[in-house]
């Protein structure tokens, strides 16, 4: 009985769908934007950057760089996703180790309870470094919390797994190796017991949620720093300032994260090591 409305021929004529025209002119305008939420700017590599924004904006089939500005307004996954695309860096075990083993030789001097933050903490090699050297040192775990904080979540979720190839090893002395590490096929898993030590969360400095974490005998904050530019660099310090726990807290920076030193800090030297403190 259906026949009737299954042979009749449709007389409506189908408009053909238009096809959206890219337009990948000028990326200012998300630059800009991205900048003022991340602090990140890329005056360097901008040819590099615009390449790595057209491709993203395709996958996403999105159409104009004015396209992608709006989506930061209303789609918080797109500026993750974005995010997480631009802010992937190189990091290894017990880079610039000499600032990790000072700070070991004050705690073992202090022998008291130690709260350090990593910002950024990365795919976490750089917290794990501190807790393998502070147990290493003989501190007690019950004495140790780190806290590791990145803006990049695809980072975070490599931190938490911790496995990691031989090339984030290369300056890992062989016996923390076998010590701290299993080794799984072509891989090392961090052990439990380190890694119960450091918690991770995926989290901008210049997000006030940054004041939740408390306070910090310790702050890392390398290599995030050369992003910025100068004011962001004072506004980016004053922040991680305000988390130390008294003026005896110890602040670990790059050593090309600054041009001179911001007035909220007090340049130190001890041993060969360059740290600051809260002036």
């Amino acid at each position: 009985m259906f026949g009737w409305f299954s042979s009749k021929k449709s007389t409506k004529t189908e408009e053909p769908i238009a096809k959206k025209v890219e337009n990948f002119v000028d990326p200012s305008t998300v630059l800009r934007k991205f900048t003022a939420i991340t602090g990140i700017h890329f005056n360097q590599k901008e040819s590099i950057t615009t390449s790595k924004l057209i491709n993203f904006c395709r996958n996403h089939h999105i159409t104009s760089f004015d396209e992608l500005s709006r989506c930061f307004d209303h789609e918080p996954d797109i500026l993750e996703a974005l995010i997480n695309l631009l802010t992937v860096n190189e990091t290894y075990f017990f880079r610039e180790s000499r600032q990790i083993y000072f700070l070991c030789a004050k705690a073992v001097e202090k022998n008291e309870n130690i709260r350090i933050l990593c910002a950024p903490g990365s795919t976490g090699e750089e917290p794990y470094s501190i807790a393998i050297a502070l147990l290493d040192a003989g501190i007690s775990p019950l004495k140790i919390e780190i806290v590791s904080v990145d803006i990049n979540s695809d980072v975070i979720t490599l931190a938490k797994e911790g496995h990691y190839s031989i090339r984030s090893l290369h300056k890992t002395p062989p016996p923390l190796q076998e010590k701290y590490f299993t080794k799984v096929d072509d891989t090392f898993q961090i052990r439990d017991e380190v890694k119960r030590l450091v918690s991770f969360h995926t989290l901008n400095i210049f997000d006030d949620a940054l004041f939740g974490l408390g306070k910090f005998d310790t702050v890392f904050s390398r290599n995030m720093l050369i992003y910025f530019d100068e004011a962001t660099v004072i506004r980016a310090v004053e922040r991680l300032g305000r988390l130390a726990r008294d003026r005896d807290s110890l602040f670990f920076f790059g050593h090309a994260d600054f041009v001179k030193t911001p007035p909220s800090l007090v340049e130190h030297y001890e041993q060969g090591v360059k740290f600051y403190k809260v002036s």
